[in-house]
Order: structure tokens, then C-alpha cells, then sequence
């Protein structure tokens, strides 16, 4: 049963890099039709921080490193963090601010948008 629980433990986050690599793809289109730099890169790095530690965390979880019957549970949760938290984290980080840099324009279209319905309501 660990080995199942291993296995979900590791689809998760190979769901999130395919979609970092859908919005990488996106992100690379849209910044030529844009004429933007390529912030697309930075999901490259987001991939690396985000795909690059989950061997290293499934190992750890198969051999026990940090399961529940370590008497000291400080240490596994020391391990989990360094392992696999603050890589992710520092993965989605590139992820938002590259997707925020292709995606903004569409905040300011959906401003234009509201106001356009908001003056056609009130005529």
C-alpha cells in the first residue's frame, strides 16, 4: 500500500509540470504575437526547481525517511520542507510571475470590457 500512496504522492506534481509545460508553450506563442521578451524561460527554470526534486522526495518517502513511525517527527518535517516545499514554491513563483507578464493584458481587456457594459446600461 505504501507503494500506491508513493505513486499518487508523485502525479500531483507531474500534473503541474505538464501544465507548466502547457503554459510555457502558450506563453512562447503569445509572447512573439506580442512582441514580448522571453519570460517563456522562466517556466524552464520553474520546471527544474519544480520536477528536479520529486525523485530525491520518493525516495525519501519510500525508505521511511519521514513516515509516521520516526520517533522524532521535527526531522521529517525538516526534511519534507527542505525537500520538497521550498523548491515548489520557488518553482510556482517563476510560474506566476512569467504568466503574469504574458497574461496581463488581459486584466486591462476585462477593464474595457466592464466599463463598455457598464456605459451601455446606464443609456
Amino acid at each position: 500500500m505504501n507503494y500506491l500512496a508513493s505513486a499518487f504522492y508523485i502525479v500531483g506534481p507531474l500534473a503541474v509540470g505538464a501544465l507548466l509545460l502547457l503554459l510555457m508553450v502558450l506563453g512562447k506563442r503569445l509572447g512573439e504575437a506580442l512582441e514580448l521578451p522571453a519570460y517563456y524561460r522562466l517556466y524552464y527554470v520553474s520546471l527544474v526547481f519544480f520536477l528536479l526534486p520529486l525523485p530525491v522526495a520518493w525516495i525519501l518517502l519510500l525508505t521511511k525517511a519521514w513516515g509516521l513511525p520516526d520517533p522524532v517527527s521535527d526531522t521529517g518535517l525538516i526534511i519534507k520542507i527542505a525537500v520538497a516545499s521550498i523548491p515548489m514554491a520557488i518553482a510556482i513563483t517563476f510560474a506566476v510571475y512569467a504568466t503574469a507578464k504574458y497574461w496581463g493584458w488581459i486584466w486591462s481587456e476585462l477593464g474595457r470590457s466592464r466599463g463598455k457594459d457598464e456605459g451601455q446600461d446606464e443609456s
